[in-house]
């Protein structure tokens, strides 16, 4: 009872703007992997005033194993110096206490690239104190032209994740060793021809491979343990990638991305008969094998394509590659591709979910939406997502009767239909054959443009010979984002801008 009259009184005190006689600690009650966990959400200059309230926060601050630095917003050159110095007299202090993350993002400005070596210092220590994250992020005008990380993060046994961030060129290992690594993230960096050989050699363990903006000719990695590779690079960024060669028994998930590629010289073979999740984005390549994806859940492939039949042949063969898959997720572009005249009908007869990213139900595009629609007879659950930026295109010429003619066998399984409207009345039209021949449809969302208020009036009409649920939702046109249930082809849309 004491207790709560002192906690009252404190509040009380508070209340009033006076400075209370017992101010209870409540992190200093916590037990050690409770606060900890807690103070790992703190860069070092907050936890720096944290450890200044108490004996028992000191000792908290100082054996805190998750350790964030980044430098100052101001560029004051000074105030980065007694940073550093802070950081330096901390890890001093600390001892060989455990250090379970150190992470270090740092700008580096004139008159302190030298500084670099406390950084690597910093490494050092971190590493005998048994590391398990290690983030290492520079940037600025000064970062030196060639780094080689020390080689105590590729001899360090506890070491299981680490992460490299700057515009240098990255030396691999000069030593044989054998690496705990069980993820890798490289971004920016140009790649030592070396570091794919590291990686596939003496990398055992490893399960996650992120390269993001990396320079390098060829990415040959050949994995006994790798579980998810990801790969983003863009030509404007002045990233050159002519071959990518993956070999990798366990791998279950792949994300691409390719944006302004010229494809005439760039090749990609796959072998990963495990495959579970396929995303690729951006440009077609001269050349592509991915093998028999036969274990394939979900793919999302937003291929940008030419106006020609090369593009539309090899965007058709990567369609080929993927017709086991469960989940589909395709762009216009790629959608198109698979409706020319004279071109064989494709199955995907495993297929229970479509969701298409496109302009809207345009004209143009509705003819690739019945072959593709035609090879799945299993599809239960439909989503096309619309974006206003194509407003403009023409959006009237196919109605009801037209769907009703092509005899698709996939309507009658369907049971949820989402569809986000553009203007004209294709989509519409769509919504009511979908209504009207769709017996098994348990649900419908209809997203409409605010101009299109008589939409629910109309398909309020249709015949529906099933017990639907309708959804009416009215959207805001000037929230891109808002139109889709995925960033991805808001990203293949700006090629790659915000990726």
């Amino acid at each position: 009872m004491e207790h709560k009259h002192k906690l009252v009184a404190a509040e009380s005190s508070q209340a009033r703007g006076t400075c209370p006689n017992y101010i209870i600690d409540r992190l200093s009650n916590l037990p050690d992997e409770v606060a900890h966990q807690m103070l790992s959400f703190l860069n070092f200059k907050e936890l720096i005033r944290v450890g200044s309230v108490s004996k028992r926060c000191r000792e908290l601050f100082l054996s805190t194993p998750s350790l964030v630095i980044c430098s100052p917003d101001s560029g004051n050159k000074q105030k980065h110096l007694n940073l550093l110095d802070s950081f330096d007299r901390f890890l001093l202090h600390r001892g060989d206490s455990k250090i379970q993350r150190l992470s270090i993002s740092w700008c580096i400005s004139s008159g302190l690239a030298n500084k670099i070596f406390r950084m690597i210092t910093w490494i050092h220590i971190a590493a005998r104190c048994n590391v398990e994250v290690l983030d290492f992020a520079l940037n600025g005008k000064h970062i030196p032209g060639t780094l080689e990380l020390p080689a105590c993060v590729f001899l360090c046994g506890s070491l299981r994740s680490l992460l490299v961030h700057m515009d240098t060129i990255l030396k691999a290992p000069s030593f044989a060793c054998s690496s705990n690594l069980q993820c890798l993230t490289l971004k920016s960096v140009t790649m030592d021809e070396g570091f794919c050989k590291w990686i596939s050699s003496s990398c055992k363990c490893i399960k996650k491979l992120q390269l993001s903006y990396v320079s390098i000719e060829n990415i040959i990695i050949e994995s006994s343990s790798l579980e998810s590779f990801s790969l983003v690079g863009s030509s404007l960024r002045g990233i050159r990638l002519c071959h990518l060669n993956i070999s990798c028994e366990k791998l279950v998930d792949i994300h691409i991305e390719f944006y302004k590629f010229d494809s005439s010289s760039k090749s990609m073979n796959i072998f990963a008969p495990n495959l579970k999740y396929l995303t690729w984005i951006g440009s077609i390549l001269n050349y592509h094998n991915l093998g028999k994806l036969t274990c394939l859940e979900k793919a999302e492939i937003f291929l940008k394509r030419k106006k020609d039949d090369y593009d539309f042949e090899k965007i058709f063969e990567v369609l080929c590659s993927i017709c086991k898959v469960k989940d589909l997720i395709l762009s216009e572009d790629t959608t198109q591709a698979l409706f020319r005249e004279g071109s064989m009908q494709l199955q995907f007869d495993d297929i229970s979910y479509l969701s298409l990213h496109a302009g809207g139900v345009f004209d143009d595009l509705v003819p690739a939406m019945v072959s593709l629609l035609r090879g799945m007879p299993n599809l239960k659950t439909l989503h096309i997502n619309s974006y206003p930026r194509f407003f403009g295109s023409k959006s009237c010429k196919f109605n009801r009767k037209y769907w009703k003619s092509q005899n698709l066998d996939f309507v009658h399984c369907l049971e949820v239909v989402k569809i986000e409207l553009s203007n004209g009345y294709n989509g519409m039209e769509f919504a009511r054959y979908i209504l009207e021949h769709a017996q098994n449809l348990k649900k419908m969302v209809i997203h409409y443009p605010p101009k299109q208020s008589y939409v629910e009036r109309r398909l309020r009409k249709s015949k529906m010979i099933s017990t639907t649920s309708i959804d009416y939702q009215k959207r805001d046109l000037h929230n891109l984002q808002s139109w889709s249930e995925s960033g991805t082809y808001y990203k293949y849309l700006n090629q790659g801008k915000s990726a």
